[in-house]
């Protein structure tokens, strides 16, 4: 059993057949309650998608808020990890150095997400825009669809949206304005347990604002066409 982000518990058991099913389903017939959301962080050796290197991934399913699956590990480099990024992120190059390559990681992830997942993250261009990359240099095109930008979520861009006073859209700051405590920042499932924290947040407030907002398909209609990193 898995503890959920609001204390409700689920089986991981649940996590491929309810990924199946939304990938079905047309997008304006998923209620928000009933959607499978594959949160995700990457943690890389730099910002450059062709040059650097991943170093973490994590994803995590939710539905309505409870945790249903999850998949996570550290990946071998390709280049070695600098040294301010060890220091920020506390992975180590000694860390990374038996574990998976970035092909072996990235086949996982793809079939853990499954076809069309509903992704999300904090700033999931970058991410999205990373793992594509990675995708096409490891020769596994094939998977290349189901890091869809279209049927993606930014919890930045949807806190810029419906908080629009906030003094900043950094993680952690919007994690403190819906009153989540992030306690390992810059590692991934930390990461991306913060922005379920935030998504959730989100979806609660918008539909207390708006009881139309019922649909993923009316989130996406809220959120606006992401741009590409």
């Amino acid at each position: 059993m898995q503890q959920s982000l609001f204390g409700s518990l689920a089986t991981p058991a649940a996590s491929s057949e309810a990924s199946t099913q939304t990938a079905r389903k047309p997008l304006d017939r998923i209620p928000l309650s009933e959607a499978v959301f594959a949160v995700l962080d990457l943690e890389t050796t730099g910002l450059n998608a062709k040059r650097n290197a991943i170093t973490e991934v994590t994803a995590i399913k939710f539905k309505d808020g409870v945790e249903i699956g999850k998949y996570s590990t550290l990946v071998k480099p390709t280049e070695p990890i600098p040294e301010e990024l060890e220091l920020l992120t506390g992975i180590t190059n000694e860390m990374v150095r038996q574990s998976p390559a970035v092909v072996m990681a990235l086949s996982e992830l793809s079939g853990f997400l499954g076809e069309a997942p509903l992704i999300v993250g904090h700033n999931v261009s970058f991410d999205m825009g990373f793992l594509k990359e990675k995708i096409s240099q490891s020769g596994l095109d094939v998977f290349a669809e189901r890091y869809n930008l279209s049927r993606a979520f930014c919890t930045k861009v949807l806190a810029q949206k419906a908080m629009p006073s906030l003094p900043s859209y950094e993680g952690i700051v919007v994690a403190t304005a819906v009153g989540y405590h992030n306690p390992n920042p810059h590692r991934a499932e930390s990461d991306v347990r913060m922005s379920a924290a935030i998504l959730f947040a989100l979806i609660k407030k918008l539909q207390a604002e708006n009881s139309s907002l019922q649909t993923v398909q009316d989130l996406l209609n809220y959120q606006g066409v992401l741009s590409e990193r």
